[in-house]
């Protein structure tokens, strides 16, 4: 299970990419179409476990008109011994009620770009750069859908 122990890190270091930009926050926060020019949020921190989950499910979704990003880091496994690869896939939902924005996009599609721009080719997660994998539908029910997009991620073994 050693093998594993980066998990966690890997988590940390995507919610902290998405917690650096100010743009994406308003996206998951604001829920308005024009969420661009509402005020920044001074403690981005507080959207960890209400908008950004480090895990694939949230406690509840009753009725609230949120918008979400969760995660799940999965299908890795050994080649060779000396290195691990795996799948890191982030799932980005709101209500569809939501989706509307002034910015020639929905939400869901401006968030996923957003993160696309963050993870896509980029260092700081595992060894290398992160290869974009795929997009793809995400329902969670009726009203609320989204896209899932996925990373693959290579580390030498420790």
């Amino acid at each position: 299970m050693a093998f594993l122990s980066e998990i966690s890190d890997y988590k940390n270091t995507i919610i902290n990419r998405l917690l650096s930009d100010q743009e994406l926050c308003k996206a998951l926060y604001y829920q308005t179409p024009d969420f661009l020019e509402q005020p920044d949020i001074e403690d981005v921190s507080m959207l960890i476990y209400n908008n950004i989950y480090p895990h694939r499910f949230i406690p509840t979704i009753d009725q609230d008109m949120w918008t979400y990003v969760t995660m799940a880091l999965g299908d890795f496994r050994l080649v060779k011994r000396s290195f691990k690869v795996g799948t890191i896939a982030i799932n980005v939902f709101t209500h569809r009620t939501t989706f509307k924005t002034h910015y020639g996009c929905t939400r869901v599609d401006y968030i996923v770009n957003k993160i696309d721009e963050m993870m896509n080719e980029k260092n700081g997660i595992g060894v290398g750069k992160l290869e974009f994998d795929y997009l793809k539908e995400y329902v969670v029910n009726e009203n609320f859908q989204g896209y899932c997009i996925a990373y693959r991620s290579v580390d030498f073994n420790k």
